[in-house]
């Protein structure tokens, strides 16, 4: 499980498709699930979605130097999910999530 909503991941990758020029911010904000969002409201969305994935970072780091993850694991992990295609059918979503929540779990030396 990810410490992003929904409306933060979609605003993150909104502003990374805004960064690499495929579209422009008048885009992002009217594709949009909720096309109402004014782009103050973005740019808040988008402040505190990049602080809950600077925490998550921060945590696995801390995980590692106790000892509670190999570094090695992590690097599978990320590997792994690496591979999964941006555009998952949304049907087949919740059984790659399951496997990503799995090989998180066997990671994770509790």
């Amino acid at each position: 499980m990810s410490s992003l909503t929904r409306i933060q991941a979609e605003t993150l990758r909104l502003h990374h498709a805004v960064l690499k020029g495929e579209i422009n911010m008048n885009i992002a904000l009217k594709t949009r699930k909720n096309p109402g969002i004014s782009r103050g409201t973005h740019y808040r969305i988008l402040t505190q979605a990049k602080k809950n994935v600077t925490k998550s970072l921060f945590t696995v780091a801390v995980a590692v130097q106790m000892g509670l993850l190999k570094p090695e694991d992590v690097q599978k992990l990320i590997s792994a999910v690496s591979m999964i295609p941006t555009d998952v059918d949304p049907e087949k979503l919740p059984e790659v999530m399951a496997l990503v929540r799995v090989l998180a779990d066997r990671i994770v030396m509790l």
